[in-house]
């Protein structure tokens, strides 16, 4: 005999697909524009969430300290997440990953990205600070052993914090 749903599954379900939203929200207006870049065969995903949302869920992050520590809450201190894919869409787990952070107004900053384990998926990440509410634009770049290249490929996304 197959039994219909009842109202609280149904309840229960809604409620279950609106918790992650709910969950790990971020404002609305800042945030990636195009977060998925491709170059050379590799696909580059990135992701920045606040820094407190990666501190409330040790799980989910590697052990504390890790590249460099988790800076003090504030909201203008971010993680990065970086996501590698080659060409046949294989995740890539050997590579140098960095940041490379330019503000309007010239100043800029390197933020190594270290390995890092979401979700049983190798990533790659670190924290960094957007001290003001502008458009930032950030390069990432990757350097593979194989195949060796003189030179990273690097893709470039734009970052709205405000």
């Amino acid at each position: 005999m197959i039994s219909k749903p009842g109202r609280n599954h149904w309840r229960l379900a809604g409620l279950a697909s609106i918790l992650p939203a709910l969950f790990f929200a971020v404002p609305g207006h800042a945030g990636v524009v195009n977060g998925v870049q491709t170059a050379d065969g590799l696909t580059i995903n990135l992701g920045v969430v606040p820094a407190a949302v990666v501190q409330a869920h040790p799980t989910d992050h590697p052990e504390p300290g890790m590249h460099g520590g988790t800076p003090g809450r504030s909201i203008h201190n971010m993680h990065l997440v970086v996501a590698v894919f080659d060409a046949t869409g294989a995740r890539v787990t050997k590579a140098s990953v960095a940041a490379h952070i330019f503000e309007q107004g010239g100043r800029q900053w390197k933020v190594p990205l270290r390995p890092m384990i979401i979700n049983g998926a190798l990533t790659f990440g670190g924290y960094t600070a957007f001290p003001k509410d502008t458009d930032y634009r950030i390069g990432i770049s990757v350097q593979r052993p194989q195949p060796k290249r003189r030179n990273p490929i690097t893709v470039h996304f734009t970052w709205a914090h405000d």
